[in-house]
């Protein structure tokens, strides 16, 4: 192979990196970082600008003219398990380990690779996550039996989901809908509170981690992406609100208006417990790998315990600063000392803590005419989500997170 044809792969390597971390679920700064890094071990200058829809490249051999190209990009999912084996495949090309064209073909297989959890495997952690969603809540027995079935409807709706693209783009306001139906039939029935019933069922769906990973683009000065990401996660909320509406007033006119009294919450016992089922779902719905469980339990445990020790020194909303800033910290050691992705932990740590419950219930309040209320928990989703940025970029300059691998490293 002539050397101009390596630097021609070596390019494209770069490139594709950089649509395969889009393609998992990566920030745009992040993509940004790893294709600089990426481009400087081998050999390249190059300069990047990544949205959630498009990554602008500009690449080429030090001191000759760069080639520039627009790749445009669909949002991506998270897929913690190939998000593994995609920093094993950059470490290994820019190490020398392999070649780029072979990188390239590696790259390929890694995101035509079925999910690392299939559907069916999916449809329980949904059960799993909206029954641990309604302990946190406050809901007692019977809201936890009404928001496992309102979380095996959704999970049904999302295994559709995942084989008909045209239902897709209908996914979420269809879901908050059922959610809704299903939570007014539990009032109907056992008298449950439709409220926790209904957000807990939709609690995997609510884009809170986007919002949050939104401020966190913003706070770097990424204002471009930021503002894109945020605009998206308010848009996602808005429209499931509206089908929260829709699936309410139906689930009314066949069980009629049901008078609910506040449930008894469960006692703080079932929280430790609850918060390590959750963390299991939320590994599945990650599609982490089983071999990264651990990880993820850890990440959860550490989350559950700096934000209970924060509640006891600040407010609740500002509590998940010490959450955030504990689990970001945790993230970034494991990433130093395993040479894996920080989001292995980071991502089902913060799961726990954002906001996203909160602006939901903003918008539902607030299509109910209740305008004060609703901005007082919009309000609350900003301080919550402003605390957990806050804690995020903190624990970056206390702990870090590891440099993606240098020339002088690439040997």
């Amino acid at each position: 192979m002539t050397p101009s044809h390596q630097q021609a792969e070596a390019r494209r390597f770069v490139i594709e990196l950089g649509r395969a971390l889009h393609a998992l679920g990566s920030p745009a700064y992040r993509i940004e970082d790893s294709m600089v890094a990426c481009a400087r071990a081998l050999g390249l200058d190059g300069s990047f600008f990544a949205t959630p829809t498009a990554i602008f490249a500009q690449i080429g051999l030090p001191g000759t003219e760069p080639s520039i190209s627009l790749q445009r990009v669909p949002p991506g999912e998270q897929d913690l398990g190939k998000l593994a084996e995609l920093y094993r495949q950059r470490d290994e090309v820019v190490t020398g380990g392999c070649s780029a064209a072979d990188g390239l073909v590696r790259l390929a297989a890694i995101l035509a690779a079925k999910p690392t959890h299939g559907p069916w495997t999916e449809l329980p952690a949904h059960v799993l996550s909206s029954t641990g969603a309604a302990v946190f809540l406050g809901g007692s027995p019977r809201e936890l039996i009404a928001s496992a079935v309102a979380g095996l409807a959704v999970g049904a709706l999302a295994l559709v989901s995942s084989r008909s693209r045209r239902f897709r783009r209908v996914f979420e306001p269809t879901a908050a809908a059922t959610a809704a139906l299903f939570a007014q039939a539990g009032a109907g029935i056992l008298g449950t509170d439709p409220g926790i019933v209904t957000i807990a069922g939709i609690v995997p769906l609510l884009p809170g981690l986007t919002f949050t990973t939104a401020l966190a683009e913003l706070a770097v000065r990424h204002l471009s992406s930021g503002s894109a990401r945020l605009l998206g996660a308010l848009a996602t909320m808005l429209t499931m609100a509206v089908g929260v509406g829709l699936g309410a007033r139906v689930g009314t006119m066949i069980f009629g208006i049901v008078d609910t009294e506040h449930p008894e919450p469960l006692s703080l016992w079932w929280q430790l417990p609850t918060a390590l089922v959750s963390a299991t779902a939320f590994a599945v719905l990650l599609r982490a790998r089983w071999s990264q469980l651990p990880a993820v339990l850890l990440a959860v445990g550490i989350a559950f315990a700096g934000v209970t020790v924060g509640s006891m020194i600040f407010a609740r909303e500002l509590a998940a600063f010490v959450g955030a800033f504990s689990v970001s910290v945790a993230a970034n050691l494991y990433a130093r000392l395993r040479r894996r992705p920080a989001a292995v932990m980071r991502t089902p740590g913060l799961l726990l803590l954002v906001p996203g419950s909160l602006g939901f219930r903003g918008l539902t309040t607030a299509l109910q005419q209740d305008f004060s209320a609703g901005s007082q928990f919009a309000f609350r989703m900003l301080l919550v989500g402003g605390a957990l940025v806050a804690g995020l970029l903190l624990s970056n300059v206390l702990v870090p997170p590891p440099l993606d691998v240098e020339p002088d490293e690439a040997g």
